[in-house]
């Protein structure tokens, strides 16, 4: 009996810890070239500024939480936030109206590939799992990324961390 304590309480640690991942460091600038629905955008393209980039899917509801404080940091201007639906362009047209709305600008909505796997690994997530949030510096370097539901608090101290407050 107490060696199963020991193993759950090990697992909870161990889940915790995944749950707030401490901000990591990209040595090479990252890049992607997805689709806004009309032109396709690439990362190196856009001025320089931080950007905050959240990968998401209408059938995770996490995803579907985080949304709004999403669009809220985009409306607020100081930094740039685009999101990746990685799904199809119908199933983003079918989420409900609320997703709708947060998804108009300023935040740049774009379309991953149906099999997102080699581009979440890029932003650091290996495993795949949604929702996923990536904070790049000016130079599209990766201070601070987060899979999972993120929320106020977590931007906030992943911004500062990055050195945009």
């Amino acid at each position: 009996m107490r060696r199963l304590a020991l193993i759950l309480s090990l697992l909870a640690q161990t889940s915790t810890a995944l749950a707030t991942d401490p901000p990591s460091v990209a040595k090479a600038a990252l890049d992607f070239e997805l689709s806004d629905g009309h032109r396709f955008v690439t990362l190196a393209s856009l001025p320089a500024q931080p950007t905050v980039i959240n990968f998401w899917r209408a059938d995770c509801p996490p995803c579907v939480r985080e949304m709004p404080e999403l669009a809220a940091l985009a409306r607020a201007g100081r930094v740039r936030v685009i999101t990746v639906a990685l799904q199809r362009p119908a199933e983003t047209a079918a989420a409900p109206a609320a997703i709708q709305a947060a998804l108009q600008p300023p935040l740049l909505s774009l379309h991953g590939p149906g099999e997102p796997r080699g581009l979440l690994a890029r932003f650091g997530n290996r495993a795949g799992a949604l929702p996923h949030t990536v904070i790049l510096d000016t130079d599209r370097r990766a201070c601070a990324q987060h899979t999972g539901e993120i929320n106020r608090r977590w931007l906030a101290e992943a911004l500062a961390t990055c050195g945009k407050t």
